[in-house]
């Protein structure tokens, strides 16, 4: 008899739980290996989120209080002021909004919860606005029509555009910024993400003032800010407030000085991590956030700008 070639029943069902044993090891290792690149590619999404939002904050800040170093942005009233936008960013007890007005306060820095040019901001996070010039003085022939600018002189000010009467080159001029930050929910590719946002005064193709909107960065959950305060003018910080403990005459500077801002911002990855379940708490200064034991990873970022600038200006 000849013998037939083969496999027994026995052989083949070792042999094929080898190979699933081999499957297995493969898809964990795979499965293993993609919720590493996962980890990675969001911790390095965050530092790098981190970085953008530190580097935008630092700029912003840095020249606060800054003024041309000659005349206050307040007796600016005494001049022809440009008309406010129609949807200015203002708060009818504190503040003037982009412009002074007269018998108002005009406030370069404050802090709130709640603003009238930002009805859909995320409840709990903070909204930041600020009013300073930037940049090098500008002569009239190189004004940007989508801007104002600040005219100074050793007596005067006054707030102009390119349209305005009477500019001279015996003057100095300076960009003139009216900047509002703030968070916001928004869809993105199905998904709702909270997003930094910013306000800004411009003219448009008119030369009519406006509010303008941009989307900054994605995944920042929360801001929140504090205030360091000089109460007998000797230049050194005497105390810190957070923006809830921040009284109308402290933002109007009417016996005391802001110098200082310290910043807490909550970076969130814009994708979740179903195998990451997140339950830390994040101390925000006076605030604690706790993570609502979802799938997010987060990053905390804190750092403080002093202003070496002119003292900042409030009152009527």
């Amino acid at each position: 008899m000849r013998n037939t070639a083969g496999f027994s029943l026995s052989e083949l069902m070792i042999a094929m739980l080898l190979s699933l044993m081999i499957i297995s090891m493969a898809l964990t290792a795979f499965s293993s290996l993609s919720r590493s690149a996962r980890q990675t590619q969001q911790l390095a999404e965050l530092q790098q989120n981190a970085q953008l939002i530190s580097s935008l904050f630092q700029r912003e800040l840095t020249n606060i209080g800054f003024w041309g170093g000659r005349a206050a942005p307040t007796t600016a009233v005494t001049s022809v002021l440009p008309a406010a936008p129609v949807a200015d960013c203002a708060d009818s007890v504190l503040d003037s909004g982009s412009f002074p007005a007269s018998g108002k306060a005009f406030v370069t820095l404050y802090a709130s919860l709640q603003l009238n040019c930002a009805p859909n901001a995320i409840a709990g996070s903070e909204i930041l606005q600020l009013k300073r010039l930037i940049g090098q003085p500008t002569l009239p022939a190189q004004f940007r029509d989508n801007r104002f600018y600040f005219e100074t002189d050793w007596q005067l000010s006054r707030f102009v555009d390119s349209n305005s009467a009477k500019l001279s080159t015996e003057r100095d001029y300076w960009p003139y910024q009216h900047l509002v930050f703030y968070l916001q929910q928004q869809q993105l590719l199905g998904q709702t993400l909270p997003v930094l946002m910013r306000k800004r005064l411009s003219r448009n193709a008119a030369g009519v003032a406006q509010i303008s909107t941009d989307s900054i960065l994605d995944g920042v959950e929360r801001l929140h800010f504090e205030f360091g305060i000089d109460s007998n003018s000797d230049g050194q910080l005497d105390y810190m407030l957070s923006t809830a403990q921040m009284l109308p005459e402290l933002w109007q500077q009417q016996s005391s000085r802001i110098i200082s801002i310290r910043y807490h911002i909550l970076l969130r990855a814009r994708q979740a991590d179903p195998n990451y379940i997140n339950q830390q708490q994040y101390e925000m200064g006076s605030q604690l956030f706790v993570a609502p034991a979802d799938n997010y990873r987060r990053l905390l970022l804190s750092s403080s700008v002093f202003f070496h600038n002119q003292a900042l200006q409030g009152g009527a």
